[in-house]
């Protein structure tokens, strides 16, 4: 493995391991959030059904991805990374400069009032399609940028390695944080990866514009 290789798949398993883990960390933090609320077996129920709905299509997409020509998407996934990490990194700002926090961090069932009122010990099926809708833009956003990261880059072991790792941290995280989940400094984390997107997204649009066929 030559050493420009080896920097590439360094940062692909970087940013793939930050930009994936804030995805997961929201997920978990918006489960949690609507645990809180009594809607323990929705939220879980509604997390696999929403990673479900994204990953069988990623998965089934992902041999034919790889087959794309590295120099083709470099320049135009450089920008991609470059504008969500900046949107990242806008709305962070924002929201620290505010002191705010997103709102499914203290109140996921604020926009549905009438999903607030307890149905005691019945299944909630609306609730469930809250959290399903939720894990599913979550992880299509961590499908996307798995899939933009490999095949700018062709990295396809470090950029799924960088999300396994995501994954296990998160459920670690989980398990460690117990009832202060919500407490965890989510808009912080979201900050500094936006940062890290954009510095490898700018990059990326340099390096595919200067290799341009």
């Amino acid at each position: 493995m030559g050493l420009d290789t080896l920097h590439m798949n360094i940062q692909v398993g970087i940013a793939s391991f930050a930009g994936t883990g804030v995805e997961f960390l929201e997920t978990a933090v918006i489960a949690y959030a609507l645990a809180r609320t009594g809607s323990v077996k929705e939220a879980i129920i509604g997390t696999v059904l929403g990673n479900l709905l994204i990953a069988l299509p990623a998965y089934a997409a992902w041999p034919w991805l790889a087959r794309i020509p590295i120099h083709l998407f470099q320049g135009m996934v450089g920008m991609l990374l470059l504008w969500l990490g900046g949107s990242w990194l806008i709305k962070s700002v924002r929201r620290k400069r505010h002191k705010q926090r997103p709102r499914w961090v203290d109140a996921p069932l604020r926009e549905f009032p009438s999903s607030n009122e307890s149905s005691g010990t019945r299944f909630d099926y609306f609730t469930t399609l809250i959290m399903t809708k939720s894990a599913a833009i979550e992880a299509f956003e961590i499908c996307m940028i798995v899939s933009a990261l490999a095949v700018a880059s062709g990295a396809w072991g470090s950029a799924l390695t960088g999300m396994t790792v995501a994954l296990v941290a998160t459920g670690c995280l989980v398990i460690v944080a117990k009832g202060k989940l919500q407490r965890v400094p989510e808009v912080d984390f979201k900050l500094w990866t936006g940062v890290l997107l954009s510095l490898i997204g700018f990059w990326w649009m340099y390096e595919g514009l200067v290799n341009w066929p």
